[in-house]
């Protein structure tokens, strides 16, 4: 692992928070492109992602503590740590959601056509975050014999499956899908969103098999997993929100009205930097 990118002098660049960036800036770029056929503006794209960045680390990070809050009720000092290790994406995913909602009423934007021209671009920044937790040394997969493909884990001797990888690889997979089928399916507004929502959670819901686990237990070789249930079929909490949102993304799909007429976006917002 590579939790250290580089250093300047005695100031360290995590890779993480360089994964984090080059993700932001890509996937604004994604969507930024896609804005036009939908009515909104690049300009616009760049002041909304602004606000649903800074919402998802927010929500990213409560929903941690929250997950997390067996370790943290006996480590108090430790609430208000700012070290990458501490978030969570399905928080991002919703205090992101959140504020794009709010910010896209206040500006009038329809809803459906904002996040039809953001979606796919989050699938991308998922990818990219998942190398940077591989280069961080967190959310690592399960034990794996030796001499099987694998990768160490900082500070253990045993070998570890690169689940961060094989979950980066379904993200790209959906990406590819989504952009593919956009090309072939004439798309109801809602549906295009639903797509990327349901792909990610069946990546999500996979990517569990592999991943070790999320709470204390397991981040000190404890526990294997953190489960809701183990009979009839194991269920793990991350796959039973992953489940939730495979479910959210057929529902929206399914649902998803007439076309809603874009609107023209302002003649300032058209304006290039």
């Amino acid at each position: 692992m590579h939790p250290v990118l580089f250093k300047i002098g005695t100031f360290s660049v995590p890779s993480f928070g360089v994964a984090m960036v080059v993700a932001f800036l890509l996937s604004v770029a994604l969507a930024q492109k896609r804005a036009p056929k939908f009515g909104i503006s690049k300009e616009q794209i760049g002041d909304m992602a602004f606000w649903a960045i800074l919402s998802g680390v927010l929500g990213a990070r409560i929903l941690f503590i929250v997950q997390e809050w067996g370790y943290f009720s006996a480590h108090p000092k430790e609430l208000f740590s700012i070290q990458f290790r501490g978030l969570t994406s399905f928080g991002g995913l919703i205090f992101g959601f959140g504020a794009a909602l709010i910010w896209a009423k206040r500006k009038g934007i329809p809803v459906r056509n904002l996040l039809d021209a953001t979606a796919p671009a989050f699938l991308l920044g998922h990818m990219i975050g998942r190398v940077g937790c591989l280069m961080n040394g967190c959310c690592f997969g399960g034990v794996c014999p030796p001499g099987s493909f694998g990768v160490h884990v900082d500070g253990d001797n045993l070998l570890h499956t690169p689940a961060q990888l094989y979950d980066s690889l379904m993200n790209l997979i959906a990406l590819g899908a989504v952009l593919f089928a956009e090309t072939r399916v004439r798309f109801r507004p809602g549906q295009v969103t639903g797509l990327v929502i349901a792909l990610h959670g069946l990546a999500r819901f996979i990517y569990e098999y592999w991943r070790a686990g999320t709470d204390e237990q397991v981040r000190q070789g404890l526990a294997s997993s953190t489960y809701w249930f183990t009979k009839p079929i194991p269920i793990t909490q991350a796959q039973g929100l992953a489940a939730l949102l495979i479910l959210i993304g057929v529902g929206m799909m399914a649902l998803s009205k007439k076309r809603v007429v874009a609107p023209t976006p302002p003649a300032d917002d058209l304006a290039v930097a």
